[in-house]
């Protein structure tokens, strides 16, 4: 059985403080234009609740239970949304719809994909879940991310508390990432929590992503090396796909 990696079981419930990527627009550029979308690896609603707010209805997928649960808790204050949002708990390689859909969403978790037998899997079934014509649209970084022993990264004031996040990172023989993460939660200058995580991510290059979306009957319509639109530079970490389901599976 292939793995898989979020790295935020314990720590679900910190984990929009510091995923601040500014990428709603982006992401809502292509769901304004079909109306319904798949969200894989949907993750706290970061991305599907915004979405629902202006009208989208959203099929979201994510297999971490506790990142379900936070979710789960936004919804709670927002009732309305649950009629444009179905939440199920799965992984991007075992989700079932019984209906196909205009385009679909991975973001920020292609990296959570460790080999190429759950990379396949997961395109594939992705693949069999989309209208011929449907769009993938994903981000994924590229290459190995600079190795770090475990140093402070960002701070985050919300509120009467004070959030630090450590972050060191190294390479595994077997071409991924392991990043080890440590957060802090303080209240008036007092250590009130601090949780440790290791969250594995998977090494590949623009060349193998090209040739598994391939396989799996995608064709590249544009890459980005920004929210933006930027047109991808070779230089850029980050890479950013929109592609269209080729051929009926």
């Amino acid at each position: 059985m292939t793995r898989y990696h979020s790295g935020y079981e314990k720590a679900a419930h910190l984990y929009d403080l510091f995923d601040c990527k500014e990428n709603i627009e982006f992401f809502y550029h292509y769901a304004r234009q079909v109306g319904e979308i798949l969200d894989i690896g949907a993750g706290t609603g970061r991305v599907a609740i915004p979405l629902a707010e202006r009208g989208v209805n959203v099929y979201c997928v994510e297999p971490s239970p506790a990142m379900r649960h936070e979710f789960k808790k936004k919804l709670a204050f927002q009732p309305e949304l649950k009629k444009r949002i179905t939440l199920v708990a799965a992984d991007a390689s075992s989700f079932r719809f019984d209906r196909k859909f205009p385009a679909a969403f991975l973001a920020g978790c292609f990296d959570h994909f460790l080999d190429d037998e759950q990379r396949l899997a997961s395109l594939n079934n992705i693949a069999d879940h989309l209208e011929v014509g449907g769009k993938l649209i994903f981000d994924v970084f590229l290459g190995l991310l600079e190795e770090r022993p475990c140093s402070p990264g960002e701070t985050i004031k919300s509120g009467a508390f004070e959030y630090h996040r450590y972050i060191g990172k190294k390479r595994l023989a077997d071409n991924t990432q392991e990043t080890h993460l440590i957060f802090e939660t303080y209240k008036a200058g007092e250590l009130v929590e601090q949780v440790e995580e290791d969250n594995l991510v998977g090494i590949i290059s623009w060349e193998n992503i090209l040739r598994l979306l391939g396989k799996a009957g995608f064709r590249v319509n544009r890459a980005f090396s920004n929210y933006n639109f930027t047109p991808y530079q070779e230089e850029s970490p980050l890479l950013i796909i929109e592609a269209r389901k080729s051929s009926a599976k």
